[in-house]
């Protein structure tokens, strides 16, 4: 009976034991579209410009007594990659100093971040990293999450080129002719996409882009060397650049058929492209 009385003496003294502290920690990251928004499913796909707002909560932080009320003191980090590892943006720094009560027993502290998506950003899965500090605990935890952007995908090249030139009917249609064929007195509007340009320090670059128009005899019947210039030097690296270009036909514009000599001029790399496109007028 003694022995009896003994193991239920050492068992009771172990449940009375205070709960071990938890570790600092992140939990609940979420994204959303707009601050403190619903999250969104974990395979939602943002688009290339668009905000980003992204949301967690720190636990396991130390309290230390001031006053009569507890101080609590955390520094973060928050940086954004794509799917290559390239920032998306300076990362950002933040801290949160604040005293909290009795009554905030099970108060966590909320971390709040909201980003852009490069308008020029790739497809694929991007990655953000939070890093938080305890300063008064000295403890560091790090915590990443995924979110996914559904781009343009325009094809590298190691050489300066002209990519997915189409023929439009409006200025803003997104589907292309499938025949390029206009009437007398209608705009002409095309978009193409720009890469293989050199990108010099802190990611600039600098081209230009002109254009001849040929009849189909090749008389010229228009010409602007110098239609369209792009130099910028942003944080986020454009690996390619849309183009646009229009025409405007006359009302008595002979029939026939017409070409577009688009020349692409990277000054940073020195390097040319020039590329021949039809249309005709019926």
């Amino acid at each position: 009976m003694r022995l009896l009385a003994a193991v239920l003496l050492a068992a009771g003294l172990a449940s009375s034991a205070a709960p071990a502290e938890k570790k600092l920690a992140i939990i609940r990251g979420q994204f959303a579209q707009s601050e403190d928004g619903p999250p969104v499913p974990s395979d939602y796909q943002f688009l290339p410009g668009e905000a980003v707002y992204f949301s967690c909560l720190t636990e396991g932080y130390k309290k230390v007594q001031k006053d009569d009320k507890m101080q609590v003191y955390l520094t973060y980090q928050v940086e954004v990659q794509d799917s290559r590892g390239v920032l998306l943006q300076t990362p950002q720094d933040g801290k949160l100093l604040t005293t909290v009560s009795a009554e905030d027993k099970d108060w966590l502290p909320k971390i709040r971040e909201m980003l852009a998506v490069p308008p020029l950003a790739d497809s694929g899965e991007y990655q953000l990293i939070v890093k938080v500090k305890d300063e008064l605990a000295a403890a560091t935890v790090e915590s990443r999450a995924r979110f996914f952007v559904k781009g343009r995908d325009v094809a590298p090249s190691d050489t300066l080129v002209v990519r997915s030139f189409r023929f439009l009917r409006g200025e803003n249609d997104e589907k292309p002719l499938q025949v390029a064929a206009y009437r007398p007195g209608d705009m002409v509007w095309a978009r193409f996409d720009m890469t293989g340009y050199k990108l010099a320090e802190h990611n600039q670059f600098d081209i230009e882009y002109g254009l001849t128009v040929l009849s189909a005899d090749g008389s010229v019947q228009y010409s602007e060397p110098q239609a369209a210039t792009s130099k910028e030097q942003p944080f986020y690296p454009q690996r390619y650049q849309p183009g646009v270009l229009s025409l405007n036909l006359a009302k008595d514009q002979p029939l026939g058929e017409y070409t577009i000599v688009l020349t692409v001029r990277d000054n940073l790399g020195q390097q040319s492209y020039e590329t021949r496109q039809k249309f005709s007028v019926e």
